[in-house]
C-alpha cells in the first residue's frame, strides 16, 4: 500500500446510496441506464429531463439540483447496477412500468440496443420484478417506434 492510498483511492464497499424519494430514485435509474455504456450524451440527459417534467410527481421538485446531481454522483462512485440495487425497492408498483418504457425509449433513442444496453435493461426488469412477458412487449413497442431513426452528436 502506497503513502497516498488512504487519500485518493476511495473503497466503493464504503460507498452508500440511498434515494431520499422515489422521485430521485426514478432520476438515480434512469441515469444509471443511460450511464451504463460508459457514455452519456447531453441528447440523452437533455432527454431524460424532459420525460420527467412532464410527469406529475415531479411536480415542485428541484430535477437538477436535488434529484439528478445525487444521481450522478452516486452512478459514478459506484457503478449503475448498484444504484439500480438501491433505487428499485422505492418504485411504485403502478410506476414501474412506465418507468421501464422511458428507460427503453432513452436506449432505444437511436434504434439500435446495444449489449450493455441490452444488459442493464434486463438486469432493471428484473430488480424491478416487472413481468417478462411485459418487458417484452415495451421493448418490442420501443423499437418499432424507434426503428430508423438516427443518433444525434452533440
Amino acid at each position: 500500500m502506497g503513502l497516498f492510498d488512504k487519500l485518493f483511492n476511495s473503497n466503493p464497499s464504503t460507498i452508500v446510496y440511498a434515494p431520499k424519494n422515489e422521485q430521485e430514485a426514478w432520476v438515480a435509474i434512469m441515469y444509471a441506464c443511460i450511464a451504463a455504456d460508459g457514455n452519456v450524451s447531453e441528447a440523452e440527459t437533455d432527454k431524460m429531463l424532459q420525460f420527467l417534467v412532464f410527469k406529475s410527481m415531479f411536480k415542485g421538485h428541484n430535477i437538477i439540483e436535488d434529484l439528478f446531481k445525487p444521481a450522478m454522483t452516486a452512478q459514478k462512485q459506484i457503478g449503475s447496477k448498484v444504484v439500480i440495487d438501491s433505487s428499485a425497492s422505492l418504485i411504485g408498483e403502478d410506476g414501474k412500468p412506465t418507468l421501464v418504457a422511458l428507460v427503453m425509449e432513452l436506449l432505444l433513442a437511436d434504434g439500435i440496443l446495444g449489449d450493455q444496453e441490452q444488459e442493464i435493461a434486463e438486469y432493471l426488469s428484473a430488480s424491478l420484478n416487472l413481468e417478462s412477458t411485459l418487458a417484452h412487449e415495451i421493448v418490442e413497442v420501443m423499437v418499432i417506434k424507434n426503428k430508423g431513426n438516427v443518433v444525434i452528436v452533440d
